[in-house]
């Protein structure tokens, strides 16, 4: 793959069955660090409840979906969107852009696809008049490191209880 071939352009409807499989791509590899966490349903049953989503977020003007394609084939894709942050009524800065998805096809990574690609998600996100991006990555998820190298910082962080270690652990007696 030579990097002058890959073409990025807005995603269109046409584009969901490519979207999807670099979606389910991207789904099983989160399942190898998340655990049972990320535990996926079938393909065909996610195959239609996120092309129907994605496809209506295509009408939506706070949504943006971005494709890389080399030779007419797609390999990366990008979305994200603009909104209001959780807690906006009490919060100073209410509106900001936030990173949904970055996929890129195995064959294709480290050739900098995903970084044109963020590139012209965050140029559309802050023509929008926000101020702050936010991505939700996994620590463990490699694209941590993706992000960090593109300006991302962490800024707090998500942690999750498994039912079953919710039991006190007893203290020793000395």
């Amino acid at each position: 793959m030579k990097k002058k071939s890959v073409v990025l352009r807005k995603g269109f409807e046409e584009d969901l069955d490519a979207f999807f499989d670099l979606y389910w791509i991207s789904s099983l590899e989160h399942t190898h660090y998340s655990g049972a966490l990320d535990t996926l349903k079938p393909k065909n049953k996610c195959k239609k409840y996120i092309i129907s989503r994605q496809r209506e977020l295509l009408k939506d003007p706070n949504q943006f979906f971005f494709v890389a394609e080399d030779k007419k084939k797609i390999i990366g894709m990008a979305t994200g969107h603009v909104g209001e942050r959780d807690e906006a009524v009490i919060y100073a800065i209410e509106r900001i852009g936030f990173v949904d998805e970055i996929c890129i096809h195995p064959e294709y990574r480290n050739s900098g696809a995903g970084s044109k690609l963020l590139e012209i998600l965050l140029k559309e996100l802050y023509s929008q008049g926000i101020e702050f991006i936010g991505v939700g990555v996994a620590f463990k998820n490699p694209a941590f490191h993706f992000y960090k190298t593109c300006g991302f910082i962490p800024e707090g962080m998500w942690l999750i209880q498994q039912k079953k270690s919710c039991t006190k652990k007893q203290r020793r007696k000395k």
